[in-house]
């Protein structure tokens, strides 16, 4: 089953399967024909791509993961995913999990010599693990293996100890490329998050740059300049891209018009909405809802 991606007013992931009492779930997502859009959360992400290619954009970088390489992703990290290859069919497989999982409890020794070192270092944002390295291939086999383990009852303990078996090895391999005892100072983006979470929060309404910028309390000017900075696009085009995903969304998996889903994903002329559509995904939303 492929797990919906929610989140929420803040854009943070609502993470499906993820309870306090057992902070650990596998997610399987087919990214083929969709873009996983800004988002963060405080667990951690150890996963691989089945098939295919993909990426992982940050504010600070682009990573490509192909077909049977992993991936890490830090906690907090801003970060979106998509097809690195659109047309190809891209299926990644994710192990997320609270750091609690491993450390026990807050403050204990696990958290502190293990976890917080990597954690707490703004430079590790996403660390890819390529095949055909000692270290990366035990980090792989113990993924598959950790995704065999979901399909069986009662493996709680199993899951946890080849999880902790995995954060080790991780550990060893970060430490050849990275002094994870210095503090980095990345900045953390809360402009452009809050940027971000206003237009997630009002795509469906009618909005403006001067909108978007006066929800922060910046000029217009100063609101451009953070997202061509940050994200390469002006505000503009990220909220039609956003609304754009969200139509996609709608066209899969729900029986609503394609005119309703127009008006709800906040485009206000059907015919400029089939327009749009075809020039940036080659089908007209009806095309693509038979596709």
């Amino acid at each position: 089953m492929m797990q919906p991606f929610q989140i929420d007013e803040n854009q943070v992931e609502q993470i499906e399967g993820m309870t306090t009492e057992y902070p650990y779930c596998l997610h399987k997502r087919d990214l083929t024909d969709f873009i996983i859009p800004w988002h963060w959360h405080e667990e951690l992400e150890l996963g691989y791509i089945q098939e295919g290619t993909s990426k992982i954009v940050t504010i600070h970088a682009e990573y490509i993961i192909r077909q049977g390489d992993g991936f890490f992703i830090n906690s907090n990290v801003m970060d979106m995913k998509k097809n690195a290859a659109p047309g190809a069919r891209v299926l990644e497989i994710n192990h997320i999990f609270h750091p609690i999982f491993l450390s026990g409890h807050f403050k204990s020794r696990f958290e502190k010599k293990y976890l917080t070192p990597v954690i707490n270092n703004h430079q590790i944002e996403v660390y890819i693990i390529r095949r055909g390295q000692p270290i990366s291939d035990k980090i792989l086999t113990n993924l598959y293996r950790l995704k065999e383990f979901q399909t069986h009852e009662n493996m709680e303990f199993q899951t946890r100890n080849l999880l902790s078996e995995t954060w080790l090895l991780l550990l060893e391999d970060i430490q050849k490329n990275y002094n994870i005892n210095k503090i980095s100072k990345f900045d953390q983006s809360d402009r452009i998050r809050n940027m971000l979470s206003f237009i997630h929060n009002h795509y469906k309404d009618k909005i403006t740059v001067s909108q978007i910028a006066d929800a922060i309390g910046i000029s217009e000017r100063e609101a451009m300049r953070s997202f061509r900075k940050s994200l390469n696009q002006s505000p503009i085009e990220y909220l039609i891209s956003y609304r754009l995903n969200e139509a996609k969304k709608m066209l899969r998996n729900s029986e609503l018009s394609i005119t309703e889903i127009c008006y709800q994903c906040g485009f206000s002329d059907s015919s400029y909405f089939g327009k749009t559509f075809r020039k940036a995904y080659g089908l007209t939303p009806r095309e693509f809802r038979c596709h």
